[in-house]
């Protein structure tokens, strides 16, 4: 079986066994949906990419800890990312303001399709619409922000969510439902607040039920 085949628990145990060198294998499996999870709640992309890169060195460091009886190796790594961004955070002292959340406010109407369907030559304006999505969900409560991040950037399934952040599947359904009204509120004041256009459009192709 090729290397990258092998399931993250087979590879823990060989880097364990002397094999160092798997654990890249692991960060290129992992790399980009860390960097999604991290950048839903940092703005800064060198940020982003020093606190991905400090979640894999802290997770190398105490690979030795990680316990497969106990959940899988991605519940464990995102474990990981989400500590350091809190840690992260509160060096930074940042901390949100809550709004309340609106009922009526639908996703479509509000937040900018980032498919490349709806723009294949229009590479800058998809970055924007990414940066605006990125910096709204910023704003958001760091439970909610995160949930939505997990569904939406990494696409983990609900009950997945639920095992990493150690929430009743409830809890989930409940986060993403106000999450994305929350969102959608966000992205709306944002379009309309005086300043440069921004692209317009939903978000179907990116936030899926």
């Amino acid at each position: 079986m090729a290397i990258g085949d092998q399931g993250d628990e087979a590879l823990v145990r060989r880097i364990r066994d002397g094999e160092s060198e798997l654990f890249a294998t692991l960060v290129d499996r992992y790399k980009r949906g860390i960097a999604n999870f991290i950048g839903a709640s940092v703005r800064s992309a060198p940020d982003v990419a020093d606190l991905s890169q400090e979640t894999f060195l802290r997770a190398y460091a105490h690979l030795g800890t990680f316990n497969p009886q106990l959940g899988k190796f991605s519940t464990w790594i995102y474990q990981i990312a989400r500590n350091v961004v809190r840690t992260h955070l509160g060096k930074a002292q940042r901390r949100p303001a809550t709004l309340e959340l609106p009922q009526d406010q639908t996703l479509e109407a509000a937040l900018p399709d980032l498919s490349r369907e709806s723009d294949p030559a229009g590479g800058i304006l998809r970055q924007e619409a990414e940066r605006e999505l990125r910096e709204a969900l910023a704003e958001l409560p760091e439970r909610t922000r995160t949930v939505l991040a997990l569904r939406y950037f990494d696409n983990m399934e609900y009950h997945t969510i639920a095992s990493t952040l150690g929430l009743s599947l409830g809890n989930v359904k409940t986060l993403i439902h106000r999450g994305k009204i929350a969102l959608a509120k966000k992205m709306h004041e944002r379009e309309h607040r005086p300043a440069a256009p921004k692209p317009q459009g939903g978000i179907r192709a990116l936030l899926l039920v």
